[in-house]
């Protein structure tokens, strides 16, 4: 489940969190990440992505505890892409639920991204459905908040392939529209995370005392 709180802010319930110090160690938990993804056989494609694939990096830059710290938060998304179900062949089974579900949270995605382009035109009071899926209320901030994001859209030159390709180039003209307003993040002397697992060394050394 994605939770919310003042420490974290969004974040998956459950999931594990791993401090890396190096360009390597984040290849070697991509790497990782990427070999535990789901992926299937369908008529379209030998290993055909069934799953979304979001890797949240926190970066945090300190010069000692008397001085501001800034933190980044950097979202790294591969989405699985949308697949006619009369293309792909899976009329049954797993596979045909795992392109229900896939769909529909590009949808529900494609959804937030028209909302956000009204809003773009001056409709402040457009309501945006950031929590009709996990993968909207996990990407909100990167989506309409206060990040600066990229978005890479793929299309096929397949002819089979043309409806899909329209509606991502549509998809992506009202992603062009939306507009976020990217801010600084500085923390106090020190982030709230690294606060929390100073507190937690703490704790951890009195009770082996």
């Amino acid at each position: 489940a994605v939770r919310e709180d003042r420490l974290r802010g969004l974040h998956v319930e459950g999931l594990s969190h791993k401090v890396v110090e190096s360009m390597a160690d984040v290849d070697l938990l991509l790497v990782a990440g990427q070999s535990a993804r789901a992926t299937g056989l369908t008529r379209l494609n030998e290993f055909s992505s069934r799953s979304h694939a979001v890797v949240l990096v926190v970066v945090e830059q300190a010069s000692g505890l008397s001085r501001p710290a800034r933190v980044g938060k950097l979202n790294l998304v591969d989405l699985a892409g949308s697949e006619r179900l009369s293309n792909s062949g899976e009329s049954s089974g797993i596979r045909l639920e795992e392109s229900k579900q896939i769909n529909k949270s590009l949808s529900a995605l494609g959804n937030v991204v028209a909302a956000l382009s009204e809003r773009a035109t001056g409709r402040s009071r457009v309501h945006i459905p950031y929590r009709d899926s996990k993968l909207t209320r996990l990407l909100e901030d990167s989506l309409g908040g206060k990040c600066k994001t990229t978005m890479i859209a793929l299309v096929s030159p397949a002819a089979s392939a043309f409806s899909e390709s329209l509606s991502t180039l549509k998809f992506a003209t009202r992603a062009k529209t939306v507009r976020n307003s990217p801010t600084v993040n500085v923390g106090d002397a020190v982030t709230q995370d690294a606060l929390h697992r100073s507190l937690e060394a703490q704790l951890a050394a009195l009770h082996a005392e």
